[in-house]
């Protein structure tokens, strides 16, 4: 069993060492700093990653906490009811939580579904709206940071997980174009779905980014769909709809049966007799 002292500051702290100290192996304790307190340094990558560790390793996780009761409120952007936290420090949570996985998730489907949840929703979510509301300097510290995990992280290799407007940001992010993020930002919100382009076999989002020059980005990033391919049939000549109409199927069934007729059958019309 594992406990976690948050920076507890009522003596807490020493039971949990004593409990230990009686039982060891079985338990274990794990002291890190207030990691919701305004101790938390805003240059640093985060708290201890306790949270996310006990989530990928327990079956059971139990919160204990020193409030009588706790009132849950509805965010009136109606999203998840959690206090509201600066762009960068949630950009550190994350960082913790991928790095977290890569060191204890199981590498393959398990450590994929945890990179697209973070680069599917919860990063993506930082580049909508509110990012508009930052200052120049700090849109350009929140792509920066968003491209070192990218990088970091390989979100690339679940790209084919996230939606097209995600794929998006991200890139626009990680290319260090604030000013192209802000127009697809505006776009979308403007316009909701980007109609669709249709080259070929392939179905592209039609968003203002898609084949600009001046971003270079890849076609693929904008990628909704492929047409399977069709293989052309080959109309039939005139003897053959004549045998077809004239011989009965189990009889032409029967003559397939023969080598000799077969090796005749593909001389004449490749075998489709």
């Amino acid at each position: 069993m594992m406990a976690a002292d948050d920076g507890s500051a009522d003596g807490g702290e020493a039971l949990l060492d004593e409990y230990a100290a009686r039982h060891p192996g079985l338990f274990r304790v794990v002291h890190q700093p207030d990691s919701g307190g305004p101790a938390a340094s805003a240059d640093a990558w985060g708290p201890e990653p306790f949270t996310p560790e006990a989530c990928l390793r327990a079956g059971r996780v139990s919160v204990l906490a020193d409030c009588d009761c706790c009132v849950l409120a509805l965010r009136e952007d109606l999203g998840n009811v959690t206090e509201r936290a600066g762009v960068l420090d949630r950009l550190r949570g994350i960082v913790v939580l991928q790095q977290v996985a890569v060191e204890l998730a199981v590498d393959g489907e398990e450590l994929d579904d945890i990179r697209a949840r973070s680069f599917a929703w919860d990063v993506p979510r930082l580049l909508q709206d509110g990012f508009l509301l930052l200052d120049d300097g700090l849109q350009r510290r929140v792509c920066e940071e968003v491209g070192r995990m990218i990088e970091r992280f390989g979100a690339r290799t679940v790209y084919h997980r996230l939606p097209v407007a995600a794929r998006v940001r991200l890139e626009l992010a990680a290319a260090a174009r604030p000013e192209a993020l802000r127009d697809q930002i505006r776009y979308e919100a403007a316009h909701g779905e980007p109609p669709v382009v249709a080259d070929r076999r392939r179905r592209y989002a039609g968003y203002p980014a898609f084949r600009d020059a001046r971003l270079g980005l890849p076609d693929g990033l904008f990628l909704l769909g492929e047409e399977p391919l069709v293989e052309a049939v080959v109309p039939l000549n005139a003897a053959q709809q004549l045998w077809r109409g004239v011989v009965p199927e189990r009889l032409r069934r029967g003559l397939r049966r023969s080598t000799v007729w077969r090796r005749l059958a593909n001389s004449v019309n490749g075998g489709r007799g």
